[in-house]
């Protein structure tokens, strides 16, 4: 039995043939019931993490783990998980009861009157089969010991280079895309230059010297840069630099290549004996559901997810938020152990979509399975979720609760990401003490850990949050700012702000103010989050 978390994703990373690399070192632990959102701005990796978990694609390296098993080679029929997806995906010849049933048809139940003997063969199966998975399991681990040893003695080789760090993930296609574009560059200022890769032609001959040929080059012979432009001295730098790294990229390629293809042949042994049970299972001790079966189940979720009445219709006499219900009913009837929601409600209008953020809510509180929701929306994330993933880039930027993200990003772009932002310039000047401007405050220090992050970064920004600014009188005030705009908003205006210094604030209030008007601004220190300086990666 699993006593980890439930779902566990280890360093999982997906690269595409064209080198684009979608996610990158993603690590994150799931425990069972919850509601996780996967949270970012578009092509940020959310959606191709989450057809990775559903079985649509196979991730290049890493481990996805569910009860204690990796399933990254189950097939998608076999894993624990449905999905809803952003365009409903219903059979539109088919009506709303029989789309809701499609995948009752090959659910499989427990026969009655099943001879012992046959409990004690399944028995006999299944040891068995646990027996061939351990030994194979136990070579491919000791072959992957020895590999990855020697993937960390040929890594070693980028170290000799001291810039190496800037292109390391850089493979083939991407250095052509950046050659691509510095002969762009290039053309811009000399309506003469033909490229730097081309052959055969007179007025590229002091380019095919100095740089060789950008395809296929194995070999690089230094030349004086004096004399050069600045975009030659890039690109003179990107190809020696490149060629220094690819004989590296394919040794570590091909031993990268062999490591995730031994893990792959561990996740399937390691499901080798649930898939061996399945099959036996499946001939002796199970059958399909009858008619009234699926009738009794189709019924109740028909009733929980609230589309009663629409059992005949068919899926273009529905709105849109009516579709997604069944969608959902049609993904949650078979019972899976994860729900995989890939933005199932942007195609809906705001009032339809908040409605149907409460019904997602109400159905996971309910059925108590794990809810796996992709967004871009941070309210429907801050709303819905115990936990949520912010990614950029393909990494993850922070996890953690709503409420954590929310009032302790991070960093400056989760920050940003996560609602508004005011950022304000402080410098520690040690004993909980600050200085913004010509003015020092008391700042309250929460623990020993952030007091070493300010002593070792005496510049830092602080986060203060719109709702947290209150206009107050000059006697009172951290900060004198002239206003620059406002904007009604229903319940509270929007102004925005700017301090001699330059500082920008935006703060929401019911006052009646006007543009031009000098305020005094103040708020609650405990409420004010610190952003560090980004440590640089290498």
């Amino acid at each position: 039995m699993n006593n980890g978390p439930f779902i566990q994703l280890k360093n999982i990373a997906k690269r595409y043939d064209d080198g684009y690399l979608a996610c990158s070192k993603v690590n994150v632990n799931i425990d069972k019931g919850k509601f996780v959102t996967i949270l970012g701005p578009s092509g940020c990796g959310k959606t191709t993490l989450l057809k990775m978990l559903a079985g649509f694609e196979m991730p290049s390296e890493g481990k996805i783990i569910v009860n204690g098993v990796d399933i990254k080679e189950l097939p998608i029929h076999m894993r624990p998980t449905a999905t809803v997806f952003q365009d409903y995906a219903l059979f539109p010849n088919m009506t709303i009861y029989e789309n809701i049933c499609y995948g009752l048809k090959i659910m499989r139940t427990q026969l009655e009157n099943v001879p012992n003997k046959m409990y004690t063969e399944l028995a006999k199966v299944k040891k068995n089969a646990i027996a061939k998975a351990t030994k194979e399991i136990l070579e491919l681990r000791k072959d992957q010991v020895k590999l990855d040893k020697d993937i960390i003695k040929a890594k070693l080789a980028y170290s000799k280079h001291e810039d190496i760090f800037k292109i390391q993930d850089m493979r083939f296609d991407q250095f052509q895309t950046q050659i691509y574009y510095y002969e762009r560059q290039m053309a811009k200022h000399n309506p003469d230059f033909d490229g730097f890769k081309l052959t055969g032609v007179n007025k590229r001959k002091i380019w095919l010297n100095r740089f060789r040929s950008a395809l296929g080059i194995h070999q690089f012979i230094k030349f004086n840069t004096k004399g050069m432009s600045n975009t030659e001295k890039k690109v003179y730098n990107l190809i020696r630099l490149y060629t220094y790294k690819q004989p590296i990229d394919k040794k570590v390629d091909k031993l990268v290549a062999k490591y995730n293809d031994a893990d792959q042949w561990i996740s399937y042994w390691e499901n080798y004996p649930q898939t061996v049970v399945e099959q036996f299972e499946k001939i002796h001790t199970t059958r399909p559901l009858t008619k009234k079966e699926i009738d009794q189940k189709a019924k109740e979720v028909i009733e929980l997810v609230g589309l009663e009445g629409s059992e005949n219709k068919y899926p273009s006499d529905l709105s849109g938020g009516m579709q997604q219900r069944v969608a959902l009913a049609r993904a949650i009837v078979v019972k899976p152990e994860i729900l995989l929601l890939d933005e199932p409600l942007s195609a809906l209008d705001a009032k339809v979509r908040h409605k149907m953020q409460e019904e997602l809510k109400r159905i996971h509180n309910e059925l108590k399975i794990n809810f796996i929701l992709v967004t871009h929306d941070q309210e429907e994330a801050l709303r819905l979720s115990d936990q949520i993933i912010v990614m950029s880039k393909g990494r993850i930027e922070q996890i953690g609760s709503p409420r954590n993200i929310y009032e302790h990003p991070s960093n400056s772009w989760v920050a940003n990401f996560i609602g508004q932002a005011n950022f304000v310039d402080v410098h520690y000047l040690g004993n909980e003490k600050i200085k913004i401007g010509d003015k020092t405050f008391k700042y309250p220090i929460t623990n020993k850990e952030l007091e070493m992050s300010m002593r070792r970064n005496l510049w830092f920004k602080l986060l203060i949050r719109p709702e947290d600014v209150e206009v107050c009188s000059p006697n009172r005030a951290y900060m004198m700012m002239r206003i620059t705009s406002i904007l009604y908003k229903g319940t509270v205006y929007e102004v925005k702000c700017i301090a001699k210094d330059k500082t920008e604030l935006t703060l929401q209030t019911n006052q009646h103010l006007k543009v031009n008007d000098k305020i005094g601004v103040r708020w609650d220190f405990k409420l004010a989050s610190p952003i560090m300086p980004k440590k640089r990666e290498k």
